[in-house]
């Protein structure tokens, strides 16, 4: 079945690839020389981490590996690929949902995640179905073949994230937040019309 996209559109969903990884990264890109470095790469470094040890053992995630459609991609030991736009990914997911996310300290750290882990549980239909970025080994009960693990890992990375924004001045942030919302409005769009099939 199609997705939404290709029926309300008429445009095959190839074309949406390269435009949300150039944009993801862009914006990530602006958020970092906007911004004092040393204050974002912790975040970056969290993700490019959680990713890292989420494709060699299975945690925090599942089972799973990137294919060579999220391009630009970097091959790894064991025949793995690594996207290079998931460190900008977790930056602007976990930031835009802790941006959003009330309260503060704790309580808006976790609230962010869980923001977070509601918002990939739809998108997975989209990323391992028409853009087929990468694939589940064994597949779970989950939109896009996703198991539980995977919520629970994107929790706990987006709210250890959120914990690591938290230590930012809000006034450093601001001009970025906006940037964040524009993007994550669109791939929300994407999510969206993803979930209604033709």
């Amino acid at each position: 079945m199609g997705s939404a996209f290709s029926k309300f559109c008429h445009v095959d969903p190839g074309p949406i690839a390269p435009v949300t990884s150039f944009l993801t990264i862009l914006v990530g890109v602006a958020a970092i020389f906007g911004s004092r470095f040393y204050r974002l790469w912790p975040v970056l470094l969290l993700g490019t981490t959680a990713e890292l040890v989420g494709l060699y053992t299975g945690f925090p995630f599942g089972r799973y590996a990137y294919t060579d459609q999220w391009a630009p991609v970097i091959a790894l030991p064991q025949g793995f690929q690594f996207p290079m736009i998931l460190p900008f990914a977790w930056l602007l997911m976990a930031g835009a949902t802790w941006a959003i996310a009330p309260g503060s300290g704790w309580k808006k750290a976790v609230t962010g995640g869980v923001f977070a882990a509601l918002i990939d549980i739809p998108m997975e239909a989209m990323m391992t179905g028409p853009l087929r970025y990468w694939t589940w080994n064994p597949t779970g009960p989950l939109p896009g073949g996703a198991p539980v693990t995977n919520t629970v890992g994107w929790f706990a990375v987006a709210t250890a994230a959120g914990f690591l924004l938290g230590k930012i001045s809000p006034s450093e942030l601001r001009p970025r937040i906006s940037a964040a919302w524009v993007l994550s409005g669109f791939l929300t769009l994407l999510v969206a019309l993803a979930l209604i099939r033709a």
